[in-house]
């Protein structure tokens, strides 16, 4: 309702995008019911698309990241990494040399046991204060078939790495998000800026888009918007879909 209330006031467009960047969590009918609500609500936008649309352009711009020597591909399990995240210490495979990173790259992309082991992390600043800037994980292994793409791609995305990247290939000039993305802004502008895709305002070059903007996440009591606590309800019979 907000991102409408922006593109009528302003007379722009309105992307709605289902960001399905993790098959373990993506089912058809959770969609079907979310156009459902938003054509109840009166919400129409201009284009309709997934981020799985773009997992081609997304891989190669990954891989850019490792050949450019601003990623790496990591077999630290994930434990450890959260450990060495809080410690502000370095990965022991962040100096892997190109030719390892991409034939774990690889390894990934088929889908392999030694590939599974692995993901891909942008290599920023383990010492930041900043979480999100601690190279974080931008690819990794999932088993299960998307409900879109079905078993085509073995690695996947994470959404941090994939938003910005959609963002610009779909032309957005302003994004609206929830304050707890507030950490990540820092980051998202890192891998703009790292791919070479902001995109500068045709009218004055001193404008660079996309602008993120903040706002409060809506919290309603005595009930639950939970997806995971939702679903818990479909899962146990308790209501009906």
């Amino acid at each position: 309702l907000l991102n409408q209330h922006y593109q009528q006031t302003f007379k722009g467009k309105l992307v709605m995008r289902f960001d399905d960047t993790n098959p373990a969590k993506e089912e058809g009918h959770f969609e079907k019911a979310i156009l459902s609500d938003l054509q109840l609500m009166g919400v129409k936008a201009n284009k309709y698309s997934h981020t799985s649309e773009y997992f081609d352009q997304i891989i190669q711009l990954g891989e850019q990241l490792i050949r450019q020597g601003d990623a790496f591909a990591d077999d630290t399990d994930a434990e450890t990494q959260k450990e060495e995240r809080l410690q502000l210490k370095n990965s022991r495979r962040r100096d892997n040399s190109l030719e390892q990173n991409l034939s774990w790259w690889r390894e990934m992309l088929a889908g392999s046991e030694q590939g599974k082991k692995c993901c891909v992390r942008a290599k920023i600043d383990m010492q930041s204060m900043n979480g999100a800037m601690r190279d974080p994980t931008i690819f990794r292994c999932k088993s299960e078939p998307h409900v879109r793409t079905g078993t085509k791609y073995k690695a996947y995305p994470t959404y941090d790495f994939a938003c910005p990247i959609v963002d610009h290939l779909e032309g957005v000039t302003h994004a609206l998000r929830t304050t707890e993305y507030h950490d990540r802004d820092d980051q998202y502008y890192w891998f703009t800026e790292k791919l070479d895709i902001r995109t500068v305002s045709p009218s004055d070059p001193t404008v660079h888009f996309p602008h993120l903007y903040e706002y409060s996440r809506l919290a309603l009591q005595h009930t639950l918007l939970s997806k995971r606590k939702l679903a818990w309800f479909v899962d146990q019979g308790r209501v009906d879909g």
